[in-house]
């Protein structure tokens, strides 16, 4: 019978040598939180809307301050982007850029792209061409 030591219960004692055999004889290396995560929305099979619905926190970054003081994503539906814009003027500048604009939003996206962007004026107005054709 193997005794524990002095001043530890026997059970306490299994407890920490179990944990202890757990931990050396794991197979897996610790993993990165956000690889886990990956893994989980591809189980559930989001990746892609996820992937998609990033444009819209990742924004300013993508398409530069000077337009994102002027038009804002509101939100991401299937694969079409809905941008609010603050006036026609603006609308229609971002309609002639939709082709750039969609190489920006899609660069380096295998997954998850963005196929089209809506242009909503503030008060509903929109311009919907896809890829900046009519």
């Amino acid at each position: 019978m193997v005794e524990s030591p002095p001043g530890e219960s026997r059970a306490a004692w299994w407890r920490r040598t179990a944990a202890a055999r757990a931990l050396k004889n794991r197979k897996t290396r610790p993993e990165k939180v956000g690889g886990l995560i990956e893994t989980m929305f591809a189980r559930l099979g989001i990746a892609e809307k996820v992937e998609r619905a990033s444009v819209v926190a990742e924004w300013e970054d993508l398409v530069g301050s000077h337009i994102a003081r002027v038009a804002r994503p509101v939100r991401v539906h299937g694969d079409t982007l809905f941008v609010e814009v603050e006036s026609a003027s603006w609308r229609m500048e971002l309609s002639m850029m939709r082709p750039q604009l969609m190489r920006k939003l899609n660069a380096g996206k295998r997954r998850g792209r963005i196929e089209r962007i809506v242009f909503v004026q503030a008060d509903g107005r929109y311009s919907e061409e896809r890829d900046g054709q009519g």
